[in-house]
């Protein structure tokens, strides 16, 4: 792990990966690593979080033998960008990832990625459901993901639905588990790294396209969800978001109340059938006999805004956007909630593979949860970093605050308090009693992107270039096509 100023972090002594073979370790010290996650689930769409508007019983009782990490961020609150840094431990910047763009294959980047390490650590490694980097279902495509076999799966690529007549294609997501479970029933004769990946509660990005939705709304309002009590801020937004605002056909600065609770009631089903599924991946754990020597781990790679500050979907550093739920949970149980420890979406491939035995590179930008979990005292990191680049911003969250820069636009700053101010209603850049730790937090990023190589402008210039290029491509293949 490469040292970064300004991070308290502990000394690690990393061996280098070259000559690393599965008969270097013990088969009992390599235990099986089950990898769940999500697409765009908050941290607090948990019921074991102690919200009472969704029913999460499988999650509450893998959170129930494990912990429950509740200060635990994405790299960056969109799919591509998140994805990638969960199964590199490197930052979207680093790797020239900056969106959901055709050309953000992470195979060509250059770095060691998580299935090819177990798989040289001699892992089975299989992986089933969405993707993303950039191939969104490669099992529907033959296409093939860095050191993963690409589990078969029925059903049809969810991309093809056709809007124009509000007809879906058939859900994927049952697939994708009938696939895992599949997977977990069959004999084994090394341990494995399988990654099952959920698309839900994704689709609430079609709330206004799918009529479907809207007929599972119930009519009677008492049914509903309330509204989130930070969905109306009252003073001044950054340009760049107060713009978001305005955006579309219909602002969604001009929902109504009753369309903001149905919003947030199709929301809570979309993770209610993802977790359905997960305690069907779970129970055909148990009944396999597996359960005894694999450690499951369950994220989400981004959040959803809700509509908190009257904004919907992701990539916005506000918690409800770029906060994630993350469990951790061992074969013998050890079970807590960790209201403690920064963590990041960089820390689970760190984790894998202390757990696997496995020597980390020392290019890793994370490092292993597993002190953590197992209770161990440990000097952690100060802060955790999350980055934007539609529109351009960077997350500094330390312990108790929260700083927000954008890269353009008027009013480009934001300080949080979020012992006080958990709903981030109360911008305090200005406030003169804090002067003291706004710099502090300045400091920090300023010294943080210089570490990391990271240029304020250069991502979303690199963003519009290779937007700018599909574009080009798209249109010549219309005209070829004409």
């Amino acid at each position: 792990m490469r040292k970064i100023t300004s991070f308290v972090i502990a000394d690690l002594l990393l061996a280098p990966l070259a000559g690393l073979h599965a008969a270097d370790l013990p088969k009992a010290n390599k235990p099986n690593i089950l990898f769940i996650m999500t697409d765009q689930q908050t941290a607090n769409a948990l019921s074991c979080a102690g919200n009472p508007y969704v029913k999460t019983p499988n999650l509450d009782r893998l959170a129930a033998r494990g912990v429950r990490f509740t200060q635990s961020y994405a790299s960056n609150p969109l799919c591509v960008p998140s994805r990638a840094g969960l199964f590199s431990s490197r930052m979207p910047h680093e790797l020239g990832i900056y969106g959901n763009t055709m050309d953000a294959v992470l195979s060509t980047k250059g770095v060691p990625t998580m299935g090819e390490l177990f798989q040289s650590a001699g892992y089975e490694t299989a992986y089933t459901g969405k993707w993303h980097v950039h191939e969104a279902f490669p099992a529907y495509k033959g296409k093939p993901i860095p050191g993963f076999t690409v589990l078969p799966q029925g059903g049809k690529d969810p991309r093809q639905g056709d809007k124009k007549t509000e007809e879906k294609a058939p859900q994927c997501d049952p697939y994708t588990a009938e696939a895992a479970i599949k997977f977990l029933q069959q004999p084994h004769s090394k341990p494995f790294l399988l990654v099952v990946s959920l698309l839900n509660p994704h689709d609430i990005c079609e709330f206004d396209s799918y009529a479907g939705f809207q007929k599972t709304v119930p009519a009677d309002p008492a049914q509903l969800p309330p509204p989130r009590p930070n969905l109306r801020d009252t003073g001044r937004l950054p340009s760049e978001l107060q713009s978001e605002l305005q955006k579309g056909k219909k602002k969604k600065s001009e929902w109504t109340e009753l369309q903001w609770r149905q919003y947030l009631f199709v929301y809570y089903r979309l993770v209610e059938s993802s977790d359905r599924l997960i305690g069907q991946v779970l129970d055909a754990l148990n009944q396999a006999g597996l359960s005894s020597n694999t450690v499951v781990v369950f994220t989400s790679d981004h959040g959803e805004m809700m509509g908190s500050h009257g904004l919907i979907h992701k990539q916005k550093l506000y918690d409800e956007s770029v906060a994630v739920p993350l469990i951790v949970a061992l074969p013998a149980g050890v079970p807590g909630v960790d209201k403690q420890h920064l963590v990041s979406g960089l820390d689970l491939m760190p984790t894998f593979l202390d757990y696997a035995g496995i020597a980390a590179p020392a290019s890793l930008e994370g490092r292993s949860l597993r002190p953590l979990v197992e209770g161990k005292t440990v000097r952690w990191r100060e802060f955790v970093v999350s980055e934007t680049f539609g529109p351009e911003a960077r997350m500094i969250r330390t312990g108790r605050y929260k700083y927000i820069s954008f890269a353009q636009g008027e009013n480009s700053e934001q300080f949080f308090d979020m012992e006080k101010d958990s709903g981030e209603m109360k911008n305090l850049i200005d406030n003169p009693a804090l002067a003291g730790e706004v710099a502090r937090h300045r400091l920090l990023l300023q010294e943080w992107m210089q570490t990391t190589k990271d240029v304020a402008g250069k991502g979303s210039q690199e963003l519009d270039k290779i937007k700018n290029r599909e574009k080009g491509k798209a249109k010549n293949k219309k005209n070829a096509n004409e």
